[in-house]
Protein backbone atom coordinates (compact mmCIF):
# COMPACT_ATOMS: atom_id res chain seq x y z
CA UNK A 1 0.00 0.00 0.00
CA UNK A 2 1.16 3.31 -0.77
CA UNK A 3 1.12 5.94 2.19
CA UNK A 4 1.46 10.04 1.57
CA UNK A 5 2.12 12.78 4.14
CA UNK A 6 -0.97 15.07 3.79
CA UNK A 7 -2.84 16.11 7.34
CA UNK A 8 -6.37 15.75 6.52
CA UNK A 9 -8.82 15.05 8.98
CA UNK A 10 -5.78 13.77 11.62
CA UNK A 11 -5.25 11.31 9.29
CA UNK A 12 -2.25 10.78 6.97
CA UNK A 13 -1.74 10.63 3.43
CA UNK A 14 1.49 10.78 0.92
CA UNK A 15 2.98 14.13 -0.49
CA UNK A 16 4.59 13.12 -4.28
CA UNK A 17 1.60 11.13 -4.46
CA UNK A 18 -0.88 14.04 -4.65
CA UNK A 19 -0.37 15.59 -7.57
CA UNK A 20 -1.56 12.17 -8.79
CA UNK A 21 -4.84 11.88 -6.64
CA UNK A 22 -7.20 11.23 -9.79
CA UNK A 23 -4.90 8.19 -11.31
CA UNK A 24 -4.73 6.75 -7.95
CA UNK A 25 -7.13 3.90 -6.68
CA UNK A 26 -8.81 3.21 -3.31
CA UNK A 27 -11.06 0.85 -1.69
CA UNK A 28 -14.13 2.12 -0.45
CA UNK A 29 -16.08 -0.40 2.12
CA UNK A 30 -19.03 0.36 3.59
CA UNK A 31 -20.88 -1.25 6.85
CA UNK A 32 -24.18 -0.98 7.85
CA UNK A 33 -23.59 -2.17 11.72
CA UNK A 34 -22.06 0.33 12.78
CA UNK A 35 -22.78 2.74 9.72
CA UNK A 36 -19.24 3.65 8.69
CA UNK A 37 -17.57 4.33 5.17
CA UNK A 38 -13.78 3.78 4.84
CA UNK A 39 -11.17 4.47 2.10
CA UNK A 40 -8.34 2.00 1.69
CA UNK A 41 -5.37 3.05 -0.39
CA UNK A 42 -3.84 4.56 -2.52
CA UNK A 43 -3.14 2.13 -4.91
CA UNK A 44 -1.43 2.49 -7.76
CA UNK A 45 -3.64 -0.04 -9.84
CA UNK A 46 -6.98 -1.67 -9.53
CA UNK A 47 -5.02 -5.19 -9.55
CA UNK A 48 -2.80 -4.67 -6.11
CA UNK A 49 -6.12 -2.81 -4.66
CA UNK A 50 -8.06 -6.09 -4.91
CA UNK A 51 -5.01 -7.81 -3.25
CA UNK A 52 -5.49 -6.09 -0.15
CA UNK A 53 -8.94 -6.45 -0.25
CA UNK A 54 -9.83 -9.15 2.07
CA UNK A 55 -7.46 -7.99 4.47
CA UNK A 56 -9.49 -5.18 4.94
CA UNK A 57 -12.94 -6.97 4.83
CA UNK A 58 -11.85 -9.65 7.45
CA UNK A 59 -10.53 -7.43 9.97
CA UNK A 60 -13.84 -5.75 9.94
CA UNK A 61 -15.33 -8.60 10.19
CA UNK A 62 -13.04 -9.57 13.41
CA UNK A 63 -14.16 -6.34 14.66
CA UNK A 64 -18.12 -7.59 13.90
CA UNK A 65 -18.88 -5.25 11.02
CA UNK A 66 -21.97 -6.37 8.97
CA UNK A 67 -23.27 -6.44 5.84
CA UNK A 68 -19.92 -4.95 4.21
CA UNK A 69 -19.51 -3.74 0.77
CA UNK A 70 -16.78 -2.83 -1.13
CA UNK A 71 -16.35 -0.40 -4.20
CA UNK A 72 -13.35 0.03 -6.12
CA UNK A 73 -12.98 3.24 -7.32
CA UNK A 74 -10.22 6.36 -8.43
CA UNK A 75 -10.32 8.98 -6.93
CA UNK A 76 -8.57 11.01 -4.10
CA UNK A 77 -11.05 10.99 -1.07
CA UNK A 78 -11.01 13.86 1.00
CA UNK A 79 -12.26 12.27 4.47
CA UNK A 80 -10.97 8.63 4.90
CA UNK A 81 -13.30 6.74 7.66
CA UNK A 82 -16.64 8.35 8.07
CA UNK A 83 -18.68 7.01 10.93
CA UNK A 84 -22.04 7.87 11.85
CA UNK A 85 -22.24 5.76 14.86
CA UNK A 86 -19.02 7.82 16.29
CA UNK A 87 -20.89 11.22 15.99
Amino acid sequence: MLLATKEHSGMSISEPWTKYSSLLWWLEITTTNPFCIYSFGPFVSPTIARLHESGYVEDLVEEGAKDITVLLTQCQPKILTICRDLF
